[in-house]
This record gives C-alpha cells, sequence and structure tokens, in this order.
C-alpha cells in the first residue's frame, strides 16, 4: 500500500486546496509522506505556476508547516520544473522534471491542455509530422537526465493526455517507440526515478495512468527506478487510482522504490 505522494499541488499554483488542506488529506488517509510540489516559475503563461513575487512565501509557508505537522506526517518541499521554466531556487528537497511545452520557431506549443493545440501545431509547426514533435518532446523529456537537482521525471508521455477520449493522435509507430526508448534510456542510465501519475484519471482524461504499458513494460525490463503519485490539484485526489497504478506496477514486473 502507497503510503506517500510526491506530485501535489496548491493554491500557491493552479491547485484548488491550500498547503493545509492537502496536508490534512494525506494525513487523513493514512500517509507517511508527502511532498507539495507546485509549478515553478515560468516566464511565458503564468496563470498555472507560481508567482515570481509568491516564491518566498511558498517556500516559508511549507518550511512552516513542515515542523507544524512533524509529529503526524512527514513534510517535503518540492517544486515541479518545466524545462522551459526560469531557473531553480536553491535549498528545496526535491525537484520534479516535467515536460508541458514546446518551443518551435518561437511560438510556445502547450502538450496538455487541448488535442486541438497539439493538432494545429503538429500542423503548422512540424508540416504534419506527428512523430517529430514526439521526437521534439521526449528529446526535452530526457534533458533532465544532465540535471543533477531533478530528483524523478513527470508524466513521462504526458503528449498522449487525450489519446483515450478522442481519436489518438501518438501512434505507435517505430519512430514514436525509438524517441521514447531513447529518452528512457538516458534518464535509466542516469539514474533518474520515474513516476506512474494518475492524475489525468482524478481530471476525467483518461482510466489509465501514464505512461503507457507498452512504457511500463520496458521500464521494468530495464529495471528503472519508479514511484506512484498522483499529481493531484485537488485533496480529493491524493490517492487516486493508487491500486490500479500498484497492480500495473506488479503486472509489469516492476519493483517500487522511494524518494525519501
Amino acid at each position: 500500500m502507497i503510503r506517500y505522494n510526491y506530485h501535489t499541488h496548491t493554491t500557491f499554483s493552479d491547485g484548488k486546496n491550500t498547503p493545509e488542506e492537502m496536508i490534512e488529506k494525506a494525513i487523513e488517509l493514512g500517509f507517511e509522506k508527502l511532498g507539495i510540489s507546485d509549478h515553478a516559475v515560468t516566464a511565458f503563461h503564468r496563470d498555472w505556476s507560481i508567482r515570481e513575487e509568491k516564491l518566498t512565501d511558498y517556500v516559508a509557508t511549507l518550511q512552516r508547516l513542515k515542523k507544524e505537522y512533524a509529529d503526524r506526517i512527514q513534510l517535503f518541499v518540492g517544486l515541479e520544473q518545466d524545462a522551459l521554466a526560469l531557473p531553480l531556487p536553491e535549498g528545496l528537497d526535491y525537484y520534479i522534471g516535467s515536460v508541458h511545452w514546446l518551443e518551435k520557431g518561437g511560438r510556445y506549443i502547450e502538450i496538455d491542455h487541448t488535442q486541438q493545440i497539439l493538432r494545429d501545431a503538429i500542423r503548422d509547426c512540424y508540416n504534419g509530422d506527428t512523430d517529430a514533435l514526439a521526437e521534439d518532446y521526449f528529446d526535452l523529456v530526457a534533458s533532465y537526465a544532465d540535471d543533477p537537482k531533478v530528483g524523478f521525471i513527470g508524466h513521462f508521455d504526458l503528449l498522449t493526455k487525450f489519446d483515450e477520449i478522442n481519436p489518438p493522435l501518438f501512434l505507435p509507430t517505430d519512430r514514436y517507440r525509438a524517441a521514447w526508448k531513447k529518452a528512457a534510456d538516458r534518464l535509466i542510465d542516469a539514474g533518474k526515478i520515474f513516476e506512474i501519475n494518475t492524475g489525468a484519471i482524478s481530471r476525467g482524461k483518461r482510466t489509465t495512468p501514464y505512461p503507457s504499458e507498452e512504457i511500463l513494460q520496458y521500464w521494468g525490463e530495464r529495471g528503472a527506478k519508479v514511484i506512484i503519485c498522483s499529481d493531484c490539484h485537488s485533496a480529493e485526489g491524493m490517492n487516486c487510482a493508487f491500486d490500479r497504478a500498484e497492480a500495473l506496477a506488479k503486472k509489469h514486473g516492476i519493483t517500487l522504490v522511494d524518494l525519501f
């Protein structure tokens, strides 16, 4: 039974609940460890990330809460860093490496807002070549192999978010497989941890976690280090589909680890 969650969001970025409410929910569920990991500061499209002027308050608030709740739960202070975000501050407990955006020809492409955004970008920026966008995406994910601050990789194949409720956009072509395998190999060799991420389930976009079962099978074969997180943006999603995620890990021979 999973008793931790290191990928969570609060009202400091795009979450619905305060840090205190998230902590109380984790305690209610019997969690032993909780990481708060709001979105790091970005220089563009700041609606979903921490405002730069709020970052000091974010860290101070969580450090205070860490002490206040120390006898009830272990609290860790983190940030989810986008590959195109501003440089990370020092001194936090951990950092998640994620890709929510691509930049192509001066255009910022949001990966996980709507499938239509992706379709338009493939048409306008990639001459209709879906695999070319996937290659750029996974190259950016793989770049976290060189970042010693990043503790684990968020939602490895996020670009498939809408492929269950819509006609799938990213098909398992030879090029697509080669792109994610290249990224996975580089990250595994660098000792990075991956997550099985259930966030899209709680938001009604998928019935299965990230990543695909094909990728999970590959992680199992390669002995990748894997954790389970819910990427929750509300207290109600704190342990969303953890049972399904654990079953998938077992099915594909994955031995789960802990971040701390």
